[in-house]
């Protein structure tokens, strides 16, 4: 049986560990294998090209849809003697998931390409390649004739340029930078520099001080209207008014009367009228109070002595009592505390002792206490366990004495009687005494004028523009 079960846990063993491992390990040598004989076949054949010709890209187009991706440092056809450097990315799928192989290659190019006449000349021709076109835009400038120089990307001998509008001229060639002189171009964007262009306008103004105005552009003559006040003929009329104080002493026969351009004298007519002017009066009061914390009671105006009253609660006296047979000497049970007196006695006293792993031995005759011995009375025995029993008279320490509980006292008191709060009288008077006369007024003219109308602002247009030139080139090029 045990056979069979070492056989199950060597095939369960295989199948998830070491049968996976085979298998990747398989997978890796063979894709390798394959992915060095495909970056050999690469190389081979860009030798023999003399470069990247239309067959090596077509080669690379099929292996990159078998997830080799190919690249070269140098496109087309290459010269005599010329380096390329290939670069391989190789994916593909193992037991653990995607796994990627990188390669690169350096080749130098020994192949010459075929003269005009069908034989080999002593000087390697360039192979044939395709005209390329670049196209970029000048910066915006506020001049339509300027030089501009561009790096035109793989330029090796420059065809033609042209641009979109007006002149283009080449004015020197510097390896992929090339300088042109543009000219005669359109103005493409047109922008404004500063001023204003401001319209005619006319305006309704009032209020206005002069009859000539001239502010912010606008001008023009106004005319005279009334603004405010009037013609108001000499006038009399019968006046009474008052005066207040708080003494009687202060108000005067007569007094001098002066409002709305009235004037004249006012005399004084009857006594002056007392009446309230602040504060008021607040009768003497009694009111019962219980409850209360203090036997002197003052709060909110009201004063008086109250008398003491229980409210709850009780009173326990204190007590004393004698006590033995303690196991401890600090004794506080029941509210009595106190300190007792060791005093020792025999007592009988049974204990059991477990031993794990003691087997089948035995226990020991005695087991020793502070000096003491007990005997051993029984045993039991359950596996590897085993439980002594010992029991015998030993002597033990305790306690004795008197204990004391406090008095309890929770009786709760408060006061309770009549307060008394006497009368108050904040009330402040003051007098008023009445005047009666005859005033007059003048002819009086108050009235002010000033100027309203229409008044015009002529157009004015004080705007600046700059102009900018802009040209599209267009490079064509080996």
């Amino acid at each position: 049986m045990s056979n069979l079960k070492g056989a199950i846990l060597a095939t369960a063993l295989f199948a998830a560990v070491v049968f996976p491992f085979l298998l990747m390990m398989s997978i890796d040598a063979f894709q390798q294998h394959a992915f060095l004989k495909m970056t050999e076949e690469v190389t081979e054949l860009v030798k023999e090209e003399g470069g990247v010709s239309e067959h090596v890209s077509q080669v690379v187009q099929r292996l990159k849809k078998k997830d080799l991706t190919v690249t070269f440092s140098k496109p087309g056809l290459v010269k005599f003697g010329e380096e390329i450097v290939i670069g391989y990315k190789y994916n593909y799928q193992n037991v653990r998931g995607k796994k990627t192989l990188n390669g690169q290659d350096k080749i130098v190019i020994m192949k010459r390409s075929t003269g005009k006449n069908g034989g080999n000349s002593n000087e390697p021709n360039l192979p044939t390649e395709i005209a390329k076109s670049y196209s970029t835009k000048t910066p915006e400038s506020l001049q339509p004739d300027k030089e501009y120089t561009f790096t035109v990307p793989g330029l090796k001998n420059l065809l033609g340029v042209s641009a979109d509008m007006g002149k283009v001229e080449v004015v020197r060639v510097d390896g992929e930078k090339v300088t042109v002189r543009v000219s005669g171009g359109k103005v493409v964007k047109t922008i404004q520099t500063g001023g204003t262009n401001t319209l005619a306008d006319e305006k309704y103004v009032t209020g206005e001080d002069s009859a000539a105005y001239n502010q912010n552009g606008y001008t023009g003559t106004l005319e005279r209207y009334l603004y405010s006040g009037k013609l108001m003929p000499a006038d009399s009329k019968l006046i009474t008014t008052t005066k207040t104080s708080l003494f009687t002493s202060v108000f005067p026969g007569s007094i001098d009367y002066g409002s709305d351009g009235y004037r004249g004298n006012l005399l004084k007519s009857g006594d002056p009228v007392k009446t309230i002017f602040s504060g008021e009066y607040t009768p003497s009061d009694t009111k019962w109070i219980e409850g209360a914390t203090a036997e002197e009671y003052n709060e909110n105006g009201y004063t008086g002595k109250l008398e003491k009253y229980l409210v709850s609660g009780t009173y326990t006296p204190s007590d004393t009592k004698y006590v033995q047979d303690q196991n401890s000497a600090n004794y506080h049970q029941d509210g009595y505390f106190g300190y007792l007196e060791r005093y020792q006695v025999e007592e009988f006293t049974t204990i059991s002792e477990v031993y794990p792993n003691l087997g089948t031995g035995g226990c020991s005759h005695f087991y020793y206490i502070n000096g003491q011995s007990l005997t051993l009375v029984d045993r039991t025995i359950d596996g590897d366990t085993t439980t002594c029993f010992y029991s015998g008279y030993i002597l033990v320490d305790k306690y004795k004495g008197m204990v004391t509980k406090p008095a309890v006292d929770t009786r709760v008191y408060a006061y309770k009687g009549t307060v008394t709060k006497p009368a108050t009288d904040t009330r402040i008077y003051e007098y008023v005494q009445n005047y009666t006369g005859t005033v007059t007024r003048p002819e009086m003219d108050t009235r002010i004028y000033k100027y309203r109308g229409t008044v015009v602002r002529p157009a004015s247009d004080t705007r600046t523009y700059e102009d900018y030139y802009q040209y599209e080139l267009n490079f064509q090029y080996k």
